[in-house]
């Protein structure tokens, strides 16, 4: 009976050891960084606010375990050097590194900044996400995860945990997502860190390739990100449960995408989760599709959502703005041909309906335009018949006297007589 009760005494002998001390709050880290409080903490190092001395400024410090042993270290130097190679705005960004002495051991930290918000995980916690919300985020993630992936780097671990929600100072948009903690992230032909069969992720966000132990490539980022999307929209895990059961369930089955979140969210979020990589999209053509679904709708709806009536809009616009005095102008039968033809035109096709809309002002320029024409055309039609009317009836001259001789008398006066009747008109 004795050897029996021997494991439970020695296994609960160390359960005391197991939460982190708090040791650094309050003190000077790397004589530069005031510790203020701890953030948060995790498996391999917890993550504290803190204050950078030297530039005045509020940071983050994650400071790794002392207790990790084996491929710690170098796990630890790998994350810096990655860290430190990336700038993204969708990825968090390293500012400093080093090894301290925390209460006598030596402890390896790293300084990012600071995200002033929640993560993800607690913003799920509250409900749903609005979809609009978790189409931009996602396209910002999925861009992120395709600039990793083009350096060769895998994430590994995308989980709502590891999305901080940063405070956006643009006007409608409430947050912007960080990509953050690449603690267990490795390059895609490096095998080195992680032992045969060993698993590197939280269960609920594994891709199947890594349940099964298999290869890991830039496909497994997506499944994960496919996931952590579904969860935003209906608030729930789509597997749950115990590691093994989360695990077990994705090869069993897929997950579950409600119909009620429209044709469009299920399209995207079942290519992200199929089951065999080849089929998933790439980061970048994921961070698409998103970027289609946050602007109101895939590329087909588009043109729809803009052009509801183009067609009344130009028939009345055209007919009120010509009132075409027809008598003054024998070509004015020709003016109303644009009348005509976007009447035709904009249900045969909608590139034209799509130019009517989009340039709605043009048809109404037309009109006073030939409004104008047609009056400067009027005016000089009237100017010119005055001036023919001038020209067939020329004003008569004013009749002129004759002048007046005195008379003279005989022959001489005859004479005279006879030459004033010769010259008179």
């Amino acid at each position: 009976m004795a050897h029996e009760t021997m494991p439970t005494q020695k296994l609960s002998a160390p359960a005391p050891a197991v939460p982190p001390t708090l040791g650094p709050v309050g003190s000077l880290l790397a004589d530069r960084f005031s510790i203020m409080s701890l953030i948060g903490t995790g498996g391999m190092a917890s993550v504290y606010r803190a204050t950078d001395t030297a530039l005045g400024r509020s940071v983050a410090v994650k400071l790794f375990r002392a207790d990790g042993g084996g491929t710690e270290p170098e796990r630890q130097s790998g994350e810096i050097a990655l860290l430190a190679s990336l700038n993204h705005f969708a990825l968090v960004t390293l500012f400093d590194a080093g090894t301290t002495t925390v209460d006598g051991i030596p402890r390896t930290f790293i300084v990012m900044e600071l995200v002033d918000g929640p993560d993800l995980r607690t913003r799920i916690e509250d409900g749903p996400v609005p979809s609009v919300d978790v189409a931009g985020m996602g396209a910002d993630l999925a861009e992120a995860l395709h600039y990793v992936h083009e350096r060769g780097i895998i994430h590994r671990d995308v989980k709502p945990a590891n999305v901080l929600l940063a405070p956006s100072g643009f006007p409608g948009r409430g947050m912007h997502a960080k990509l953050a903690d690449f603690g267990i992230a490795r390059l895609l032909d490096e095998t080195r860190l992680t032992a045969t069969g060993s698993l590197l992720g939280t269960a609920s966000y594994l891709s199947p390739e890594q349940a099964l132990g298999g290869a890991i490539g830039a496909p497994t980022d997506v499944y994960s990100l496919g996931l952590v999307l579904l969860e935003c929209l209906t608030g729930t895990r789509a597997y749950p449960g115990s590691a093994v059961e989360s695990a077990m369930a994705r090869l069993q089955r897929q997950p579950e995408i409600p119909n009620d979140l429209g044709t469009d969210w299920i399209d995207v979020l079942r290519t992200m989760t199929a089951r065999d990589p080849a089929d998933r999209p790439t980061a970048a053509d994921a961070a698409g599709l998103l970027r289609a679904l946050a602007a109101g709708g895939g590329a087909t709806d588009a043109p729809t959502m803009l052009l509801p009536a183009p067609a009344p809009a130009a028939t009345l616009l055209l007919p009120v703005a010509a009132p075409d005095p027809a008598p003054l102008l024998p070509g004015a039968e020709a003016a109303a041909a644009p009348t005509e033809i976007l009447k035709a035109d904009a249900p045969a096709s909608v590139p034209a309906a799509g130019t009517a809309a989009a340039r709605p002002a043009r048809p109404r320029r037309l009109a006073h335009r030939r409004v104008l024409v047609l009056v400067v055309s009027g005016l000089t039609l009237i100017a010119l018949a005055v001036v023919a009317l001038f020209l067939i009836n020329p004003a008569e001259a004013p009749a002129v006297a004759p002048p007046n001789y005195p008379t003279v008398d005989g022959t001489l006066g005859t004479h005279l007589q006879e030459l004033q009747e010769s010259v008179n008109p």
